[in-house]
């Protein structure tokens, strides 16, 4: 059995998309509609769905009558609370910092840099006091910007999900000015006229969510090799987690950085390339968007999740799912640079079942057929962070995955969510009946702050650069 660890983030996204959760701006539809596709190919390419019911005892009967085909895992049952305290341990060490009005700290500024958010912040002028504000670095209009008010409404939403489900998040941040001045908050709370008045609260909320994003990345990461299973968050997830597999020793640097080339460009070299790097393998699937077709075919997300149900069970979805299970078999018995060999075997196999659906199931586009590209890793790291988590046996009659011993490699989806919200904004007219199921309850806030590159550092009677 392979099993595919679907985060609370993402069925929240799904129950957005059919109309069973409101949002509260329309910038979140594009990201939540990445998220749907994802589940999508859950559902399509493993035989087992699982979730952590860890969300508001409130919603939960809700949720289970919406998707009775997940498998909901109760924390407590499962060792679980261990996987949460080192997930909020790590996540405690997260030391968020802004500097000459960007964020320079090792974590938030590489997941910022791979996210491509140009994003700086400024001193703006309300009240006749100064505080320090977020903007894009661009130009309203283009689609950067579309981008950018994408992705950010995408980690804003991370709060939403903070007060669904109990966890760490923190909005304290560290600000020092370009000439090296470290702000304190004594500063901010004698400010007067012309004074400087600290962050606004929408930066610090931001800041929020990236600490809920960081350690939910790193709590899922985490749940998915104790429970042996593949890890599917929210694919704005995706962006930190490859950051932090990198940084505590499951990734090489230089396999990180072929993984994200790879991710940005797509090609059949490089993805060769990364399949044989030291301790970690991959293999590369070159999708169709599932989500677009199934909608265009069925008239709502609602029927195309009903109907990729049933497709599942259609030859090509079987045969994936067992030349995935042959790949992660080999992965287990042989080790993964003997596994390697098997893959290489497999691979055609994978490939050829991949154009086949391509060409099923592909919506073109003026630029053609929109894509999918989804990367499974696997590593035969053992532990995570210097915390080794137990591979225990369960004494439990359900599910069988916590008793089998045979699983030893660690694997998890890696995702680049800006290439998905390209795909999806360029389907048109296809998009916009993908999200007529969307109920907004709420005002659009206009999108973020532009800052014209050419005014990065100049000095004005209502702004000041940092």
């Amino acid at each position: 059995m392979t099993y595919a660890l679907i985060d609370n983030a993402t069925v929240t996204a799904v129950q957005r998309a059919t109309g069973a959760v409101a949002v509260k701006t329309s910038d979140t539809i594009n990201g939540d509609l990445c998220a749907l596709e994802k589940f999508l190919q859950g559902n399509l390419f493993y035989d087992d769905l699982l979730c952590i019911d860890n969300y508001k005892p409130e919603h939960r009967d809700s949720r289970k009558q919406q998707f009775p085909y997940l498998r909901f895992l109760a924390p407590s049952e499962f060792g679980l609370e261990e996987v949460d305290a080192v997930a909020q341990k790590e996540a405690a060490s997260i030391r968020p910092e802004i500097r000459g009005g960007e964020f320079v700290d090792e974590d938030f500024s590489a997941l910022l840099e791979q996210l491509k958010m140009n994003m700086v912040c400024t001193w703006d002028q309300a009240s006749s006091v100064y505080y320090l504000t977020m903007r894009m670095l661009g130009y309203r209009g283009s689609e950067e910007y579309s981008k950018y008010s994408a992705l950010s409404a995408a980690i804003f939403a991370e709060l939403s999900d903070a007060g669904e489900t109990r966890g760490r998040w923190s909005k304290d941040v560290k600000l020092v000015s370009s000439d090296g001045h470290v702000f304190s908050k004594s500063e901010f709370s004698e400010s007067s006229r012309g004074d400087y008045g600290g962050p606004t609260r929408q930066l610090e909320m931001f800041v929020a969510s990236l600490n809920w994003l960081a350690y939910k990345s790193i709590y899922y990461s985490t749940a998915a090799k104790h429970l042996k299973a593949d890890s599917f968050i929210h694919p704005i997830r995706h962006a930190y987690q490859v950051h932090w597999m990198k940084k505590v020793g499951a990734f090489g640097h230089d396999f990180t950085a072929r993984l994200l080339a790879n991710l940005a460009d797509k090609t059949r070299t490089s993805i060769s390339e990364i399949q044989s790097h030291g301790a970690t393998q991959t293999v590369a699937l070159d999708l169709p968007l599932f989500s677009a077709w199934l909608t265009q075919s069925t008239g709502s997300v609602s029927n195309a999740i009903e109907a990729a149900r049933q497709l599942r069970n259609e030859g090509h979805f079987v045969t994936m799912r067992e030349t995935l299970k042959a790949i992660r078999i080999a992965f287990d018995e042989q080790g993964i640079a003997s596994g390697n060999k098997r893959i290489t075997k497999l691979m055609d196999d994978v490939d050829k079942i991949c154009g086949d659906l391509r060409r099923s199931y592909g919506v073109r586009s003026p630029q053609g057929i929109e894509g999918s590209f989804l990367i499974k890793t696997a590593s035969s790291v053992t532990s995570l962070f210097g915390v080794s988590l137990p591979d225990r046996d369960f004494a439990l009659s359900t599910p069988e995955f916590m008793k089998s011993e045979s699983t030893k490699a660690f694997t998890t989806v890696v995702k680049d969510i800006t290439k998905e919200l390209t795909s999806m904004e360029r389907l048109g007219g296809l998009r916009d009946l993908m999200a007529k199921s969307f109920r907004i309850e709420g005002e659009d806030h206009g999108g973020p702050k532009v800052q014209e590159p050419r005014f990065r550092y100049v000095k004005s009677g209502w702004q000041k650069p940092m």
